[in-house]
């Protein structure tokens, strides 16, 4: 697998309320660490930026791709799966 990258994410906006940017920020930043983290992505840090028409963050060290996993998921049972004709 290739090195980790830095990633920027920046979001133009509307005119945003200047007293809501640190609040916006947060909620943005912390919602993307959620799903990287359901993702199974791995980083070292986020940093957010915010302006009045523009929200922005810094993903450090994400890696280019997932970790290979493999999961195991039971089927229906076998009378559901098939009947008389197979």
């Amino acid at each position: 697998m290739s090195e980790p990258r830095d990633l920027l994410i920046e979001i133009g906006t509307e005119e945003l309320p200047p007293r809501a940017l640190p609040r916006l920020s947060q909620a943005f930043a912390d919602g993307l660490e959620k799903g990287l983290e359901a993702a199974a992505l791995s980083f070292s840090g986020i940093r957010a930026w915010a302006a009045p028409r523009r929200l922005a963050l810094l993903v450090k060290d994400l890696p280019p791709a997932q970790e290979d996993r493999e999961i195991v998921r039971r089927g229906p049972a076998l009378k559901a799966a098939f009947d008389d004709d197979g």
